[in-house]
């Protein structure tokens, strides 16, 4: 745990309402021959902040969960997408979940402020493109249907065909799984 300050320390002693108790050992450590340097932080370890009494938060236990048992899993990326966009939301029920993961991974994002941090880093990171493939992709889509004005232009429009193969669509889908660790690479 990090040490508090003496901006910190003050700050506290003086909401817990300490802050005169305090400064009387401080002066009286002092006032006994020890240097002030020294007698502050003596003073400060004999003031440490209150132990935390409540115990660590539990699931709302309430909530009926019976939705979910109908509901089939969904891919890792299509939960975290879900999350990200509703973690605060506090109307969102469990049957507004995709899934019972998607629920799980919502409660455990909200569970703290650490576990929303690991879940951002974990999952958001990978599922959002960079800048740079949205560009991209936007730009593709503007040159199809540039070729497409001009073929229909010049009476030669023929609708484009996929591009991309279901064999490459399904090794993508594969490659992205292996980013999300839902299968070893």
């Amino acid at each position: 745990m990090a040490r508090e300050s003496k901006a910190q320390l003050m700050d506290r002693l003086r909401t817990e309402g300490r802050w005169k108790a305090f400064t009387e050992r401080r002066e009286a450590l002092k006032a006994a021959g020890t240097p002030a340097k020294q007698a502050w932080f003596e003073a400060a370890t004999e003031f440490p902040p209150p132990q935390p009494t409540s115990t660590p938060t539990r699931p709302d236990l309430t909530i009926d969960l019976s939705p979910l048992r109908s509901k089939k899993p969904v891919p890792v990326a299509q939960a975290a997408a879900w999350v990200a966009e509703n973690l605060d939301a506090d109307w969102i029920t469990p049957a507004d979940a995709p899934s019972p993961g998607a629920w799980s991974m919502r409660e455990w994002a909200q569970s703290s402020p650490s576990a929303r941090s690991d879940f951002y880093k974990t999952f958001v990171a990978k599922i959002v493109m960079p800048p740079q493939e949205v560009a991209r992709r936007e730009e593709e889509e503007s040159d199809q249907q540039h070729r497409e004005f001009m073929q229909r232009l010049f009476g030669q429009y023929e609708p484009a065909k996929p591009k991309v193969s279901e064999e490459v669509e399904q090794e993508a889908h594969r490659q992205s799984r292996i980013r999300l660790g839902e299968i070893p690479g």
